[in-house]
C-alpha cells in the first residue's frame, strides 16, 4: 500500500522522521526537523489549519507527536 504524505507549504511531512522536507532543482533536498526553529514555525502553522473535528485530521494531529 501507498501512502501519499501531506504537503505544507511546499514542505512534504515525514510524521514519522519529525522532518518537513522539500526538494528543489537549484538548491537540492533541504530537511528540516521539528525541533528545529525553522521546523517548531512550520509545524504551528500546519497544526493552526489541521480540521481535528474529524478522523483524519485527528489521526494526523497524534502522528505528529507519536
Amino acid at each position: 500500500m501507498v501512502k501519499r504524505l501531506p504537503v505544507f507549504d511546499g514542505y512534504t511531512i515525514d510524521a514519522r522522521l519529525k522532518q518537513f522536507r522539500r526538494v528543489s532543482s537549484h538548491d537540492g533536498i533541504e530537511f528540516v526537523d521539528f525541533d528545529s526553529p525553522k521546523g517548531d514555525l512550520l509545524l504551528e502553522r500546519f497544526v493552526k489549519i489541521i480540521d481535528a473535528s474529524t478522523d483524519a485530521g485527528r489521526k494526523l494531529l497524534i502522528s505528529l507527536w507519536d
